[in-house]
């Protein structure tokens, strides 16, 4: 790619962050199409003070064979210049962003984002450690951002396609030696890595030495327009008299998409009270092209299709976002893994909605401003949580929206949304994107600053 002149001189200074990630499309946060690190990656690079060079993947790949005009491969957005030079599923991807980061030399720092299945495949993706020990030889410090820590493949067997059969037992094994070396090769060529929550930090400290590790609690998008319940659910064609209760986000096999389908199908009534049920989501934009993720969604579609109560709305565009979580009347999560930070779990904070999580979802109530919100609102992770079977889901949702625990709930979500901010969480980047200090060692822990001389 040839750069613009204008743009090089702009941006090509030590004090630029080169950011590698996938990201929405122009104008725009929360693509249709898109996963949730592109919206959680632009969200950063806005409030960052530095200038940003993205290095980002190639929309028109996947929406349509038309080539590219120049102005959609690079643009300038605010403080950022985006180049749009890499595709999904290619190992030339990292060949073809070190050619760009060769044109912009005065660039030292990286901030790259990173998990299995953005970048397409794990080959593609374990390419990210010789990029890194090479960037490492040329002099950058990077900072590698993972938004999935993985250990035990087999506690996501549905999500990467293995059955239960002896030889998938077989390929699990083999799959988390892979998974721990990789995380131990990390840890010695990045400068630093980042996680969004306290408990995937503890699963890398017995890996990665504990020094380098930084937790970033993942930010919350408090600038997103509010509709009201009443108009929000007139243009949705809801009932003001119903309960909507809420699955948001891609249609996975780890968030219990199915589990949720299967539950409710069934269910038109809580407490006595008409109920809808809304899937408010569709295809995983990471994995749709695989075998084993179609029929998992057919199967999902099927599900739904029987529901009495029951709907499927496939993406929801950045505009309809608003209105969907103003109609609802709580937010269900029913994962079977807690193997990332949750973007959704961040838009139930922006717009401080009522919310419940699956039992395996717990360690993330133990983060320390989560506890300590719960303790200020009064109220207890058994409010919150149900155990992974109908029975217990059905009572925990009858539950919350029987009695007053919502508007406690209301108000714990205002409490982690004024502490969990993006301006306030980039803070915490910038302090990482820092050159290193000879003298001393930075780490952010449970999302604040701390200062450790090294003697």
């Amino acid at each position: 790619m040839k750069i613009k002149t204008e743009y090089n001189q702009k941006f090509n200074h030590e004090e630029t962050v080169a950011v590698i990630s996938l990201y929405p499309k122009k104008g725009e946060v929360y693509s249709v199409g898109a996963s949730g690190v592109a919206s959680y990656t632009k969200n950063v690079v806005s409030k960052l003070k530095h200038p940003v060079l993205v290095l980002a993947d190639i929309w028109q790949q996947a929406t349509s064979s038309k080539k590219q005009t120049d102005n959609e491969q690079q643009y300038q957005e605010d403080n950022s210049l985006v180049l749009r030079v890499w595709q999904r599923g290619q190992a030339a991807m990292w060949l073809q962003i070190l050619k760009v980061l060769t044109q912009f030399n005065q660039i030292k720092t990286l901030l790259i984002h990173f998990d299995f299945s953005m970048y397409d495949g794990i080959f593609t993706s374990a390419l990210i450690l010789p990029f890194l020990a090479i960037t490492r030889i040329l002099g950058f410090k990077q900072v590698v951002v993972c938004h999935h820590v993985i250990k035990d493949v087999q506690k996501l067997s549905g999500q990467v396609g293995l059955g239960q059969g002896f030889k998938d037992t077989i390929k699990a094994f083999i799959y988390n030696l892979i998974f721990k070396c990789f995380y131990w090769l990390l840890g010695k060529v990045a400068a630093k890595v980042v996680v969004l929550e306290e408990p995937l930090k503890q699963r890398l400290v017995e890996i990665i030495p504990e020094h380098k590790i930084s937790v970033i609690p993942h930010a919350v998008d408090t600038q997103l327009e509010k509709s009201t319940k009443k108009e929000a659910r007139q243009r949705l064609g809801y009932r003001q008299d119903e309960s909507v209760v809420m699955f948001f986000g891609y249609v996975n096999w780890f968030k219990g998409a199915d589990f949720f389908a299967q539950a409710v199908k069934d269910i038109n009534k809580l407490n006595g009270k008409k109920t809808r049920f809304v899937m408010a989501g569709g295809e995983s934009p990471t994995l749709k092209n695989k075998h084993y993720y179609q029929q998992f969604f057919q199967q999902v579609v099927s599900t739904v299709n029987q529901g009495q109560s029951l709907e499927l709305t496939g993406y929801v565009p950045q505009e309809k976002i608003a209105d969907y979580f103003a109609a609802a009347d709580l937010v269900v999560f029913p994962y079977r893994e807690f193997m990332c930070a949750s973007g959704v779990m961040s838009l139930v904070f922006s717009y401080q909605k009522p919310f419940i999580i699956s039992d395996h979802l717990n360690s993330m109530l133990k983060a320390p401003d989560l506890s300590q919100a719960l303790q200020e609102t009064e109220l207890q992770s058994m409010d919150l949580r149900f155990l992974m079977n109908k029975r217990s889901l059905l009572e925990v949702m009858e539950k919350v929206l029987q009695n007053g625990i919502k508007a406690k709930m209301r108000k714990m979500a205002g409490i982690i949304r004024a502490q969990r901010s993006f301006a306030a969480t980039t803070d915490n980047y910038e302090f990482v994107l820092q050159p290193a200090r000879p003298t001393s060692q930075v780490s952010i822990d449970e999302g604040k600053l701390a200062y450790e001389v090294e003697k």
